[in-house]
């Protein structure tokens, strides 16, 4: 691994390792739910804290905003959604 300070030094040289990894790598994206908004994937994975995974089993309500998050978290994924505890 690189360290974060050669890298600012060597500007073009830490963006031509982005462009081939880019182009080689299957990357997935990891993102919140509110920068997911109005995306979709095949398969979504939303990691639960015990917090969610309790709500998730007494039912959302969509009156708190952390529900109302994982709402959207659920409904990203076209045909499969992993729940991570």
């Amino acid at each position: 691994m690189i360290a974060t300070t050669q890298l600012a030094r060597k500007p073009l040289s830490a963006l031509a390792r982005l462009q081939l990894r880019l182009a080689r790598d299957r990357l997935v994206p990891g993102l919140t739910c509110h920068q997911s908004k109005g995306r979709e994937w095949n398969t979504v994975a939303v990691v639960l804290s015990p917090a969610d995974a309790s709500a998730l089993r007494h039912g959302l309500d969509p009156a708190r905003a952390n529900h109302r998050a994982l709402y959207v978290a659920f409904t990203r994924a076209r045909l499969n959604t992993l729940a991570l505890t």
